[in-house]
């Protein structure tokens, strides 16, 4: 099977193209995205680093994020969804790539150093809907590396897919810290806490 190029590892063109975690544009502000206001990521629910001159609600972003997941779709489907290739199957596949690919898209501010002051509010449910705090420390939390290993799970290996061994600036195996979207229990294991790593 003849995979483009730019599909073969659609993960990684969208870390490349992505500006790092960790560091905040000059551009870019902290915008409160609430539950349900977007229409792929919906479990957005946290402020998240956007260029708000450009994308005040985060509706470019999302858009963005569901083009990268409808590549990894078409993927799935030129492998042949029918065909069982472990206990999962592409529903599940595309489940994880989801909350990955919404974690690296709406990469949530603040993080373990964030210093909070009166201009620079401690995010959370009760700021108003599209609120921007362009004061904030420029801070991001890592995404939670169990979202990438999660694809590697669930996913068959066409997609080529991978994560990293060790902590970086992108990923972070600290449950405690990491952004891990709404998954709070290991979504095979309601018992277990989420993020675990699988690793």
């Amino acid at each position: 099977m003849s995979i483009p190029a730019m599909a073969k590892a659609p993960w990684l063109a969208l870390l490349v193209t992505a500006s790092l975690p960790g560091i905040v544009q000059a551009a870019e502000s902290c915008v409160r995205i609430p539950q349900n206001s977007l229409v792929f990521c919906s479990m957005v629910d946290y402020a998240a680093v956007l260029d708000a001159s450009k994308d005040p609600t985060g509706v470019i972003a999302d858009s963005e994020a569901k083009a990268h997941y409808d590549s990894v779709d078409q993927i799935l489907l030129r492998f042949g969804c029918s065909t069982t290739y472990s206990m999962y199957t592409c529903s599940d596949c595309r489940d994880a790539y989801k909350y990955w690919v919404c974690a690296a898209k709406f990469q949530k501010c603040g993080g373990p150093g964030q210093n909070f002051t009166a201009t620079c509010p401690h995010f959370d449910r009760r700021n108003p809907v599209n609120t921007t705090f362009p004061n904030c420390e420029q801070t991001r939390t890592r995404m939670c590396v169990s979202l990438c290993e999660d694809v590697i799970r669930k996913c068959p290996y066409v997609l080529q897919f991978q994560c990293p061994d060790t902590e970086t600036p992108f990923f972070s195996r600290n449950p405690a810290t990491c952004n891990k979207l709404d998954r709070v229990w290991h979504p095979e294991a309601p018992d277990l806490p989420w993020p675990g790593s699988f690793s």
